[in-house]
Order: structure tokens, then C-alpha cells, then sequence
């Protein structure tokens, strides 16, 4: 008896379906009130976006961090230096309308924010994807092990172990998503499930 040892892999490529937006403001100003007050005013206006949205339903989710306010000394390029005030947070969104992701990007730029995105699957595409691709996987390697049994002049008896590689694999895509809505290009999520099997032969 042999025992044959193969990896197994499935692997999709899917249309994102959700869109997280991450807004950063950080004020800097000589003055730590004045500071205060102007990274309030920004956080507040990226805040009330980010419950228009959820409120228009174009929006699934939304988190607004609070504010904090810390002390910066920096050089200048004589070897002078300086210290001011930096008031920072952000508010994410998470948006379900793919559509808007570009005008709200936009909007929250203008506002005096930086803007990430984070593009990923929903929940329940993923737990579907992941669950359909574990079969991929173990078909794939069953057909590794035939091949490699053929090979020997033998035949594969029974699955000896069977083991998931390191556990599903679905990296979100990240990229800025300013410009005009027609040059938004949605990315692709990979989902990737890998398997390691032994298999005895006849």
C-alpha cells in the first residue's frame, strides 16, 4: 500500500458587493482650541453624511470614532522647532449602492477628509462561496491522487486524512474610488479554499 499526499484547491473570482468607506480628518493648528474646534466641525459634517446614507438605505452600516486631540513637535528644514495641535477621527460607511461610491467619495473629500476603500463580499456570498469551494477543493485533490495512483499502477482506496491549508482565503481589495462614476471600476474579491489529503492505494 501507498500512500499518496496532494494538495486540493478551489478558487472563485467574484464581483465585489460592498463598498467600506474610510474618512480621516486630522486638524493641525497652533492653537489646541482652535484645532478642536475645526476638526469638530468637519467630523460632524462627515457624521451627518454618514447617517443620510444609512437612513437612504444606501448604506448597510456606519461607525464614528471619537476625536482626539494630541500634541505634535516637528522640525522645520532650518532645525527650528515647532509644536501644534492635532485633532483627529474618522467615520466609516459601508455602502450596498456600488452606484454612489464614487459621488460620496467626492462629498467627503470636499468635506476635508482623506478617503479610503475597502472592497468585499457580503456574509452570506461569502459563507456560500467558501462552502461550494471546500467541495472544489477535495474534488481537485481526489483527481491529483488518481492521476499520481494511475501513474504508480494502482488505484486510490480510501481517504486516509483530509485537512483545510491554512483556512479560507478572501482578501478585501483596497483602492481609492475618486472620479467620475463612469471611471469607477468595481475590483474582483478572490475566495480561495485549499486542502491537504492523504490517500491510501490498493
Amino acid at each position: 500500500m501507498t500512500t499518496i499526499t496532494v494538495d486540493g484547491l478551489g478558487e472563485r473570482h467574484l464581483v465585489a458587493e460592498r463598498a467600506t468607506l474610510t474618512a480621516r480628518v486630522a486638524i493641525a493648528h497652533a492653537n489646541r482650541d482652535r484645532s478642536m474646534d475645526l476638526g469638530a466641525a468637519v467630523h460632524s459634517q462627515l457624521a451627518g453624511s454618514a447617517v443620510r446614507l444609512r437612513e437612504a438605505a444606501a448604506a448597510t452600516w456606519h461607525s464614528i470614532d471619537v476625536l482626539a486631540t494630541n500634541a505634535r513637535v516637528w522640525t522645520d528644514k532650518d532645525g527650528n522647532k515647532h509644536q501644534d495641535h492635532v485633532t483627529s477621527g474618522s467615520v466609516r460607511i459601508k455602502l450596498a449602492r456600488l452606484d454612489l461610491v464614487a459621488d460620496v467619495v467626492a462629498e467627503l473629500s470636499a468635506i476635508g477628509a482623506s478617503v479610503s476603500t475597502d472592497w468585499t463580499l457580503t456574509d452570506a456570498t461569502r459563507q456560500r462561496t467558501i462552502r461550494e469551494l471546500r467541495i472544489v477543493a477535495v474534488q481537485d485533490a481526489r483527481a491529483k491522487a488518481d492521476d499520481f495512483a494511475a501513474a504508480l499502477g494502482t488505484s486510490v482506496d480510501r481517504v486516509a486524512t483530509l485537512r483545510e491549508s491554512g483556512g479560507p482565503v478572501m482578501p478585501a481589495a483596497r483602492g481609492a474610488a475618486g472620479g467620475a462614476r463612469d471611471e469607477l471600476t468595481i475590483p474582483e474579491i478572490t475566495v480561495r479554499v485549499a486542502v491537504v489529503a492523504e490517500f491510501d492505494t490498493h
